[in-house]
């Protein structure tokens, strides 16, 4: 696919702005109708770290608005001053909210920056309430690490400082080797690295303490020593993805990592689907090089679709080269890019032993159509309170929102994505 990274991002911007119009201004689970508010709010991050799309961000933010609670948790009618609340898709939330231009503290009528406090435990968790516990952890207290994070820099963005005990409970959960573990609950066994929770854990670090602090150094270093030569990063089912390549790249932009954040996004671009495609999959990005090759054969396959939309998101802020410290909505155009391609024509002979062609393919910026029916403010650091530290890595602006990621009651798939650390 022709173009720089930039160029490439707005083109996965398009898919993402036709996918989400064409399901409503959102994304469900896949093979259900239940809301996937974390996804959908990594595509609006997308969409703003492209720089594209916003009639359609904002159109998602509305609908994220509407739906807080089937994605942070509801209210408890018994206990309304104690509702249930997931810390990880809240967090999530804040920072899509800060990120398109709205009021976190006055979002979908309610203010999710105290909400979001509430969470905060003595020893600096945030931690789920939740009443959906099962025999190996009756607490229903799911919180991990991806979500400290998430927490820690949503704290940051809206409000310019981060308690002193939300920081030092990340930061307790580097390993020695630099990288983070994804579980809370591990502390009497080995500390285990996860390229995911580093990859979010950098980002916190680099708002927190600065590109140039100890930890952070740990951290992205070990991010950049378990790169492979591909730029891809193995995840947990030993594959090469565009959903670990995409976070890791997020956090290289922060770091000011600017080789290691070049390799990854050649490695999410090696992913992304070009004029080889049927129409309505152009400008996607496939989760694995499997799936890749499967779209282009049988572009209908529903799991390696599904797997595509969940994956674009998330690749598409590190293809644009931004992070969730200061990914904005602001100054981005109307609408997306959508990538044209032309037939080539046959050759014609000519008059010597030559011939000539006409360019394979050709680029557009017209606003996406919808997918066919078969896709079906800045905060000063030195206001920072006592037992807070500055953070400095945001651009603490007002707030939108964003999305969503829990369902009420109980989903057994949705609650096991959870238990495996999946990102909120």
């Amino acid at each position: 696919m022709p173009g720089t990274p930039s160029t490439k991002a707005g083109y996965a911007a398009g898919f993402i702005a036709r996918t989400l119009a064409a399901r409503a201004d959102h994304y469900n689970y896949p093979a259900s109708t239940y809301f996937d508010g974390g996804n959908t709010i990594d595509a609006v991050l997308g969409l703003d770290g492209a720089g594209v799309g916003l009639t359609q961000a904002d159109a998602t933010t509305s609908y994220l608005a509407a739906h807080v609670n089937d994605y942070v948790g509801y209210p408890d009618p018994a206990n309304p001053s104690s509702p249930e609340t997931y810390a990880g898709p809240l967090g999530k939330l804040v920072i899509g909210v800060v990120a398109q231009g709205g009021d976190p503290t006055a979002f979908g009528g309610q203010d999710l920056v105290a909400r979001l406090q509430g969470l905060i435990t003595a020893s600096g968790r945030f931690s789920d309430k939740s009443n959906f516990g099962d025999p190996s952890n009756p607490t229903g207290d799911y919180s991990n690490t991806i979500g400290q994070a998430l927490d820690v820099i949503a704290i940051g963005r809206a409000t310019s400082s981060v308690p002193q005990a939300a920081s030092n409970y990340l930061l307790d959960q580097q390993c020695t080797d630099g990288g983070f573990r994804g579980n809370l609950d591990v502390a009497n066994t080995p500390c285990t690295s996860d390229a995911d929770a580093t990859a979010f854990a950098a980002q916190a670090l680099v708002g927190l303490l600065g590109e140039t602090d100890p930890a952070t150094v740990k951290a992205l270093q070990w991010l950049a020593s378990h790169q492979a030569a591909n730029g891809g990063f193995l995840n947990q089912d030993g594959q090469y993805n565009a959903n670990t390549a995409g976070v890791a790249a997020q956090a290289f932009a922060a770091g000011g990592l600017a080789v290691q954040l070049a390799r990854a996004q050649a490695f999410i671009a090696s992913l992304q689907l070009d004029c080889g495609f049927a129409t309505a999959l152009r400008g996607g990005i496939a989760f694995t090089a499997a799936d890749r090759a499967t779209l282009k054969t049988a572009p209908t396959t529903t799991a390696a679709l599904d797997r595509a939309l969940r994956a674009t998101p998330q690749a598409t802020l590190g293809l644009a080269g931004g992070s969730l410290l200061t990914v904005t909505g602001e100054g981005a155009t109307a609408t997306a890019p959508t990538l044209s391609c032309r037939p080539t024509p046959p050759t014609t002979p000519s008059t010597t032993t030559t011939t000539t062609t006409r360019p394979a393919s050709s680029t557009s910026t017209t606003a996406a159509a919808p997918v066919p029916a078969d896709l079906g403010a800045s905060g000063d650091p030195g206001s920072a309170t006592p037992g807070n530290l500055a953070f400095t890595g945001a651009d603490v602006a007002a707030a939108t929102l964003l999305g969503a990621m829990l369902l009420v009651a109980g989903v057994g798939a949705i609650l096991l994505a959870r238990r495996k650390g999946e990102h909120a």
